[in-house]
């Protein structure tokens, strides 16, 4: 009798083993055939898209594809690469696909490459082709950037992007960056063709915090005749004079311009109707790559090539 029971267990267990491997195999298949579909989309639209075969894993736990040697260029000139990446289906929600970059990787923008170091970098897009949210901790943007935490979510042509004790060489440290926006018109395959077609982005609000510095940011962008940027904004900055130290000690502004600086905002800052410590309200236009505060010029963009 034991036998029988032993031999019943073992069938079951063969079913229930037999019938999870049917499931993952459906489950990694689909992952497949999103997959190529994707590349065969942007390669359309003038992607170039590189990697080692697929390699189905995960079971008997989870549906996921191991790619290795991943290189992805848009053809506006910005590009990844990943040593390593696993692509699965998102546990909380079908109808999106996590990838989860590992090994080595590379951000490929218009001045080069840059190396990338992180603690963790998940990439979620939706299926629907409606955007999706990218997330990261403790990373290191080459020599010169480092940033705790960041979440980057875009859904159709809205953007919400915020990163946590972010520092660049030549800034200051910002406890919190947190930008908000919209494009009227999604990114198309150039430049050039975003703004034939009326390409703009509206910066909703941008917040920089840092200590008793608040800077808030709204403007209107496009691209110029030469494909550069141009708009206009407006700045409102609290904490200004010390906003001026952390700029002076960032190498922005010349130690003998500080003082000239202070006394500016001393005069021009005003308590806000709704109260609170003096604020500044400057109005900001960028044309010609230089961009003016009040009327007053602060500095001249570098050219971007858009290849």
């Amino acid at each position: 009798m034991a036998k029988k029971w032993l031999a019943v267990l073992v069938l079951l267990i063969v079913l229930a083993g037999g019938g999870a491997y049917v499931v993952w195999q459906q489950a990694t298949a689909r992952l497949d055939t999103e997959l190529a579909l994707w590349i065969r989309a942007r390669t359309a639209e003038g992607w170039r898209i590189s990697l080692a075969p697929p390699v189905r894993s995960g079971f008997p736990f989870s549906a996921a594809l191991k790619l290795e040697n991943l290189r992805v260029d848009s053809p506006m000139g910005l590009g990844w690469r990943a040593e390593r990446a696993t692509l699965a289906l998102y546990p909380q929600d079908p109808r999106q696909i996590r990838l989860t970059l590992d090994g080595a990787q590379s951000l490929v923008h218009l001045n080069g490459t840059t190396p990338l170091q992180q603690r963790a970098l998940t990439l979620r897009v939706r299926l629907d082709g409606q955007g999706g949210t990218l997330e990261g901790e403790d990373l290191r943007i080459g020599d010169a950037t480092q940033i705790s935490r960041i979440s980057a979510e875009v859904f159709q042509t809205a953007i919400n992007l915020r990163a946590d004790l972010f520092a660049t060489q030549g800034l200051p440290r910002f406890d919190i960056v947190h930008v908000t926006g919209r494009l009227t018109r999604p990114p198309l395959a150039t430049a050039a063709a975003w703004r034939q077609s009326g390409g703009a982005m509206s910066i909703e609000r941008a917040e920089f915090r840092t200590g008793e510095v608040f800077a808030n940011l709204t403007a209107t962008l496009t691209l110029d005749a030469a494909l550069q940027p141009e708009g206009r904004g407006n700045l409102q900055l609290t904490g200004g004079q010390q906003a001026v130290t952390l700029l002076t000690e960032a190498g922005v502004i010349a130690p003998n311009q500080a003082p000239l600086l202070r006394l500016a905002l001393a005069t021009t800052a005003r308590v806000p109707p709704e109260g609170g410590p003096p604020r500044l309200d400057l109005p900001l236009e960028l044309r010609n790559r230089r961009l003016t505060a009040a009327r007053l010029p602060v500095t001249t963009l570098p050219a971007i090539d858009w290849r």
